[in-house]
């Protein structure tokens, strides 16, 4: 709104009221465009089509960038904003294709550590593709689905069986399932993958269909936009593309490793940035400091180092402890951490700001490489 030289100034309640114009206008607009994304979806849906198009979402980011420039605001408000609504937009679809699917109709699945958080992450989803759920778990308490206290009292008749405990527990139960020889596709969703190798082969000599699979996110996931899911071989290729056939309703991204080269990866992917952010957490709560205290007077970084320290340290210490003690085998990424550490602090006490303007310059132009491949 604007005023000529003559004409009186609009008050601050006037100005207000035309900004409560606007953002209804805004909120009408976004419900507009889910609507119109709504039917792109069901279109897509009926030729087959795929539910993400990178192309085309990496255009109407451009395009926005291009016009809020145009109109002298940041390029990056656009950006959030429209990232924002095709996440939002992607988990309708999605949840729309799931339920539409009905992949799981007629199917049973059993999943055995169903009470735990990832299984019970594992047991909803599957419920939403239409399987039949059962889950076995000892632990006290209630589920939405039917309990076995015990996996063993089952006749293990089901199409699915997905091993969801502890690393070693889950290792063991692998090994007692191979005598049993189940008929369906039986996968874990552990975090590493050698602890479970000899639950692995034990199944597969047994002419079991066994495959590996990894969610990389907790089970606080509502929707799979933007997630990825690592599928891991273990040498049945039929039943590897029967677990991603699981997922090929989502809008989640699936990436294909073998064992070896799986847990070298999360040596760096889990174990080193738990790692580091568990000893932010220790070494803040050593010093005395409360974190409220702290961040009263913190900065973004300290803000966003807290923010994600906080989340990892809320999470089931016993399930890290076990990634940790599993990517602790390769060392190469601790070991190079620890090189980097010592390197910046040398740089520091010996007052060497060439050193450290070097390595933080060279650190910054190869993430930024990294990301701009992405």
């Amino acid at each position: 709104m604007s005023s000529s030289p003559g004409s009186p100034r609009a008050s601050v309640a006037e100005l207000r009221d035309r900004l409560d114009e606007i953002d209804t206008q805004i909120m009408d607009l976004v419900a507009e465009r889910q609507a119109t994304v709504a039917a792109i979806g069901e279109q897509k849906h009926a030729e087959g089509r795929g539910l993400r198009d990178f192309a085309r979402e990496r255009e109407v980011i451009e395009r926005g960038m291009r016009r809020a420039e145009s109109l002298g605001m940041r390029g990056d408000i656009a950006r959030d904003i429209l990232e924002r609504l095709i996440h939002h937009s992607l988990s309708n679809q999605e949840q729309r294709q799931l339920v539409r699917s009905a992949h799981g109709a007629g199917r049973s699945a059993l999943v055995i550590g169903g009470k735990g958080r990832m299984g019970d992450w594992m047991a909803r989803y599957l419920d939403t593709l239409g399987y039949a759920v059962e889950i076995a778990d000892p632990a006290p308490g209630d589920s939405l689905f039917p309990v076995l206290a015990d996996w063993r009292a089952s006749a293990l008749e089901h199409d699915l069986l997905v091993i969801a405990a502890p690393l070693r527990a889950s290792n063991a139960i692998m090994l007692e399932l191979a005598e049993r020889c189940p008929r369906g596709l039986v996968f874990d969703v552990g975090s590493l993958k050698a602890p479970l190798r000899e639950g692995l082969r034990a199944l597969q000599q047994a002419g079991c269909k066994v495959a590996s699979v990894h969610p990389m996110f907790g089970p606080d996931a509502l929707m799979l936009s933007g997630r990825h899911i690592l599928l891991v071989g273990t040498g049945d290729e039929q039943a590897l593309a029967e677990a991603a056939e699981l997922f090929s309703h989502t809008a989640a991204d699936c990436v294909q490793l073998d064992l070896e080269a799986h847990d070298e990866v999360m040596s760096w992917v889990l174990g080193l940035s738990h790692l580091v952010n568990i000893a932010f957490a220790v070494a803040l709560t050593r010093t005395g400091n409360e974190a409220g205290q702290l961040r009263d007077i913190s900065s973004s970084t300290f803000d966003a180092q807290l923010r994600v320290a906080a989340q990892v340290v809320s999470e089931n210490p016993k399930l890290y402890y076990e990634i940790q003690r599993g990517t602790l085998t390769d060392e190469h990424a601790v070991t190079a951490f620890t090189s980097a550490l010592e390197a910046l602090l040398t740089a520091i006490r010996s007052g060497d700001e060439a050193a450290f303007t070097e390595l933080m310059t060279r650190a910054s132009g190869q993430l930024a490489a990294g990301k701009a491949r992405a």
